[in-house]
């Protein structure tokens, strides 16, 4: 992971930024944040540190405004039928929600509709028709969509049927002879252009009803989190208020059976992880109707029958979603798509409303553009996700003429292509991306702030949460500190969360398991964290959340114990050996770029390899799965996709991983086992120093050895230890090495004894 820091302020930027300081009544750190958030006066800085309604635009400043109000009021005084049309995904629903209420208040009892995911994006005439077919319409009023539908609009006017396009995706060059309202429209008065389709609707209720369409912002703050919006200016300002509706008493029991246990202190990324997900899950699966009755009804009842509902098709999209995500992977490495600037794969048997979720999460491990497709009949539908600096619709764009259709913006897209094109498709997209990013580097970064010196104070943590709320275009801002020494402790025995002290702040660690075990090696660390205000029983305090650790490993001459540990440690496990293993010459040994893997056990034996010292080199595993050319010292595991595997010295076992194995015969990698010894005798010996240390912190065998220097050879008492740990004699608690007096084991029950034994 490549950490990329915000530019250093020159003179002039420090004092716009003390000048925020000042003026705003706030610290420096907190003003500094908000200049790299592109606030350069300090009337931007006080209108982004108090989002408030006070801030929304005029909606009749929307081209098409005034004659879609009058087109309404004249529906109304005619008691005309009007029909919304939406989409299926969280926005879609949550601006039917908003313009059907609205319209409720404003005097027409309008119907509403929409399409699953399986009837395709847009107006669907065949659905219409249906509706049609129960009870006469007059007007149709589209919400989320609309704007790509000229033909589809012309065929319906030509029976009869107005329609209304309210929408926010980019207009296509011909856009719908009819009153359309869509911010990106150019030319118009509107100064924001990145609302979202319930953002769009709430204009038009609030054009219709004034303030009285405040009540439903819940739903829009909803819809501006789901569809991933920049939380900046208006949305920014929407999002915010929106939030206060989630607060007791005005919290709507739909949105309060969502959240469960979860229904307090609310924020943009409790909206983003404990309802979005559920309102999508009805689309994903099939029935975006139940997320449509849900934020449309108010008994009761019948709201926790649909929560329950939507809980139970998020469960099986979870399920859904790594099925595909297990299925991509392995085509990704069939077919070593890994390797191209966009990765792009298919199965017509998956699930349209699964495969965003895939790609996004797909990004995130390759570091590159995905695109997942699923279709039938020959039709491809795809779900674009890209990285910062790589715009896929323009890419898309380039491509067309492949292409059934496709829309979007820069980061994401929906494309659909025939299946018998598929192939020119991935080439020319592929050629495109690579001609306009031939420089780059395709490799995961994550931005932080800066690196801190010194401690965190309470203050900063409560005034960086007057940056609220966070999301896309406003992400919660992380740091850096560096450190050689850092001890984590589990949260308790088993847990996979870990905690550790540093000079600034006290971490956590979630979810990292025995990873977090490398902070004990002697090598400078960069943690990256985000730091957050916490309240246990009534008392404040600062915590740092960790999001990941990067390791110095460009000086490996202190790792030594820590390695021999490792190597010690796999011993236990027994690994699958690769079908065919080839001999090969260190000279022979070269980096291509992508594909190639290293391994090396002795660390000393890299000073060989002159031609690889350009490479990453990461311990025991490598963090990253973007299949970048890098090296391994002594892995635990070979991580999956990489074409060729080198071994730059002989291990004690090799493990597969690869197509092609490679091992060099020139240097070993475990002289460590010429100097140590199987006598019972050492053993005991080693056994006795061993027992005055029960009760000691313990980190790992190395660690506990560099710190209390017993007076033994080092590699025999790790080496000792390691063996009365794997037979049960001593173990940790809590990270305190103690020792079980009941238990009597021989040596030879031992795998990495009886391994030591057979190499020797």
């Amino acid at each position: 992971m490549r950490i990329v820091y915000n530019k250093q302020l020159n003179s002039s930027d420090e004092h716009t930024v003390r000048t925020f300081a000042h003026e705003c009544g706030i610290l420096y750190d907190p003003a500094r944040l908000l200049f790299y958030r592109n606030i350069d006066t300090v009337e931007k800085a006080k209108l982004f540190l108090s989002p408030s309604k006070s801030h929304f635009h005029d909606p009749f400043l929307l081209r098409g405004m005034n004659d879609a109000v009058n087109r309404l009021y004249l529906a109304k005084q005619r008691g005309e039928n009007v029909l919304i049309f939406g989409d299926y995904d969280a926005d879609g629903v949550c601006a039917t929600t908003v313009l059907y209420l609205a319209l409720k208040d404003f005097g027409i009892d309008a119907r509403y509709t929409l399409p699953e995911r399986d009837d395709g994006y847009g107006l669907n005439i065949s659905i219409i028709e249906k509706l049609r077919a129960e009870k006469d319409v007059d007007l149709i009023v589209t919400v989320d969509c609309g704007i790509s539908d000229y033909e589809k609009i012309e065929q319906l006017k030509s029976t009869g049927i107005e329609v209304i396009v309210t929408d926010h995706h980019q207009p296509p060059e011909i856009i719908p002879n009819c009153v359309c309202i869509n911010p990106k429209i150019v030319g118009q008065a509107y100064p924001f252009s990145e609302l979202c389709g319930a953002g769009v609707a709430y204009k038009l209720a609030y054009a219709l009803i004034g303030d009285r369409a405040d009540k439903y912002l819940d739903f829009v703050a909803t819809a501006t989190v789901a569809d991933s919006m920049e939380l900046v200016g208006e949305n920014r300002d929407i999002v915010a208020e929106g939030l206060k509706l989630f607060e007791e008493p005005y919290i709507r029991p739909c949105f309060k059976q969502l959240l469960g246990d979860n229904s307090k202190q609310i924020s943009a990324t409790t909206l983003a992880f404990g309802i979005v997900p559920r309102i999508n899950a009805g689309g994903r699966m099939g029935d975006a109707k139940c997320s449509l009755k849900l934020s449309t009804t108010d008994d009761q009842n019948e709201i926790y029958d649909l929560v329950v509902k939507l809980n139970e098709y998020n469960v099986a999209r979870q399920q859904g979603c790594d099925d595909i995500y297990r299925e991509a992977k392995e085509k990704i490495l069939k077919y070593k798509c890994a390797y191209d600037p966009v990765i792009t794969v298919y199965d017509e048997k998956w699930k349209t409303g699964f495969i965003g979720i895939v790609s996004a999460r797909l990004v995130e491990e390759y570091g590159r553009p995905v695109i997942i497709f699923a279709g039938h009949d020959g039709v491809l539908k795809g779900s674009a996700r890209s990285i910062d600096g790589i715009n896929i619709h323009e890419a898309l764009t380039a491509v067309s003429k492949l292409l059934v259709g496709f829309g979007g913006h820069s980061q994401a897209a929906g494309v659909t292509v025939e299946k018998s094109k598929f192939s020119a498709f991935r080439n020319q997209l592929n050629a495109f991306v690579a001609k306009n990013n031939a420089n780059r580097k395709y490799a995961p970064t994550i931005n932080a702030e800066w690196m801190v010196k010194g401690e965190i104070s309470l203050e900063f943590a409560r005034e960086i949460e007057l940056l609220e709320p966070f999301g896309v275009g406003n992400k919660k801002p992380l740091f850096t500190i560096e450190d050689k020494e850092f001890y984590p402790t589990a949260l308790k025995n088993g847990s996979p969360h870990y905690n550790f002290k540093t000079s600034a702040i006290d971490m956590l660690w979630f979810n990292v398991g025995e990873s977090a075990k490398k902070l004990l090696t002697p090598v400078k660390k960069t943690v990256v964290f985000e730091v957050n205000r916490s309240i246990f029983r009534n008392k404040e305090s600062v915590k740092g959340y960790v999001k990941c650790v990067e390791y110095d490993y460009s000086n490996l001459n202190d790792l030594s114990l820590d390695i021999f540990e490792n190597e010690i440690k796999k011993l236990k496990d027994e690994h699958v050996q690769p079908a065919k293993i080839e001999s090969v010459n260190a000279d022979q040994i070269v980096s291509n770029g992508y594909g190639s893997l290293f391994v090396v056990s002795d660390p000393i034996n890299l000073d060989r390899y002159p031609q690889l010292a350009h490479l990453p080199r990461y311990l025991f595993d490598s963090g990253s799965k973007a299949l970048n050319d890098c090296i391994i010292v002594s892995p635990t595991i070979i991580p999956d996709g990489f074409e060729k595997l080198y071994y730059l010295d002989k291990p004690v076992e090799v493990m597969g991983g690869a197509e092609k194995v490679f091992v060099s015969q020139e240097f070993s990698g475990y002289k460590w086992i010429d100097s140590l010894s199987v006598d019972r005798s050492d053993f005991a010996q080693i056994f006795n120093i061993i027992r005055t240390l029960v009760g000691k912190e313990f980190g790992s065998s190395a660690c506990l050895y560099k710190k209390y220097q017993p007076d033994c050879d080092a590699y025999q008492f790790i080496f000792a230890l390691e063996v009365f740990m794997e037979l049960g004699i001593f173990y940790v608690d809590m990270g305190v090495l103690k020792q079980n007096s009941k238990i009597k084991n021989a040596l030879t029950n031992s795998k990495v004894y009886s391994k030591i034994c057979s190499i020797r």
